[in-house]
């Protein structure tokens, strides 16, 4: 029987990074299935804590876990150089510094996103399990070394990553799970009105890898002229400079009084407002593998509970995406394709109270709690 979690990562906190947001709410509702949870991760920048009071504050929730930061005297962080080899050096070590001595309590799980902490412990036969987010050529080697060990298990967020992980997906049912991203119902307890207006919006970074995330796109869409005049655009993320970039081209368009720039709000405000709109978009850039085919955008699943209809670019890791029946799909930089989805979304079911409940992070935890069992 599982008692306690005990989650080690790269990641540090606090972090306006949504996988940060994804790490403490899932934490959140593992403490509530009546796990011990401990988090411990590396103080690698400025404003990294261990401080409790801190990390309460900046998540918006009063957490039962016990922070255990530890310092930080690698390169990463330090400079902008050569951040990619900074990174992985840095990775390595730190992992195998904090997992050298580690040792696991009875009814204890160790639960990673880090494939560098789940090899090392791999190795000394712990338990543990690797939440797998993207693929790189060195995590396959990683995961296919560590998965052969006993007590070693894997949780994919979709079915495209577990295909294309190169496991025995078939037959590891018992070591290899695929877990979708889910919500938090918290943040929906509180009711609250539509906009009377038709309002889309857009929630996260509006950089990926430091490259766009297509909104360019949907503001030359919103020009054309079968373009519905009732439908704005609100625009809720950063970073700062990327936002002012778009002002700017906002402004060339002459779209300013149909498009708003909120930049990043807190993780109420951003609920809030996404509560209040319409539609919420699923964009993302076609350079990349990861964009194309892995990712599980954690807006999407809030999208879906905050009764939305849910547009998105079509590429394989959307159509992946659980009631993905439930999306209007376009296709990539057809502007009058986009129009046409977004006349489709009236043409959608929306969930009932069941699968909300599917959704919610409360459900993915007990699967989690089950697998870790078995």
């Amino acid at each position: 029987m599982i008692t306690k979690i005990t989650y080690i990562t790269y990641q540090t906190f606090p972090s306006e990074k949504a996988n940060t947001i994804q790490t403490m709410e899932n934490l959140k509702h593992l403490n509530r299935q009546g796990l011990e949870v401990d988090l411990i991760y590396p103080l690698r920048e400025k404003n990294s804590t261990s401080e409790i009071s801190v990390i309460n504050n900046y998540y918006q929730y009063e957490y039962d876990i016990n922070i255990k930061a530890r310092k930080h005297y690698l390169p990463f962080g330090k400079s902008k150089y050569f951040e990619k080899y900074t990174y992985l050096i840095s990775h390595i070590l730190w992992s195998y510094w904090v997992t050298k001595n580690y040792k696991i309590e009875h009814g204890s799980y160790v639960f990673t996103r880090s494939d560098w902490i789940f090899y090392f412990l791999s190795r000394k036969n712990i338990p543990v399990v690797f939440e797998c987010h993207q693929l790189t050529s060195l995590r396959k080697i990683l995961m296919k070394n560590s998965i052969k060990k006993l007590q070693s298990k894997i949780i994919f967020l979709n079915d495209n990553l577990a295909v294309d992980s190169d496991l025995d997906i078939t037959n590891d049912t018992k070591k290899i799970a695929i877990i979708h991203n889910g919500v938090d119902a918290d943040h929906f307890n509180i009711p609250l009105e539509k906009s009377a207006k038709n309002i889309m919006v857009f929630v996260g970074n509006l950089l990926r890898f430091n490259k766009s995330r297509g909104v360019e796109f949907v503001l030359q869409a919103m020009k054309k002229n079968e373009f519905p005049d009732d439908v704005s655009l609100k625009l809720i993320g950063g970073p700062n400079e990327e936002v002012s970039r778009l002002k700017n081209y906002i402004s060339e368009l002459q779209l300013n009084n149909k498009v708003e720039i909120l930049g990043r709000l807190t993780r109420s405000e951003t609920i809030m407002e996404m509560r209040k709109s319409n539609f919420g978009l699923l964009l993302n850039s076609d350079e990349d593998k990861h964009s194309i085919s892995h990712t599980s955008p954690l807006k999407y699943f809030e999208y879906l509970y905050a009764d939305l209809g849910v547009i998105a670019i079509d590429f394989p890791s959307h159509r992946s995406l659980p009631y993905s029946k439930n999306i209007s799909f376009f296709t990539n930089k057809d502007p009058r394709s986009f129009i046409e989805a977004l006349k489709d979304t009236s043409n959608k079911n929306t969930l009932n109270k069941d699968a909300l409940e599917s959704l919610s992070l409360e459900n993915r935890a007990k699967k989690i709690i089950k697998f870790l069992s078995t």
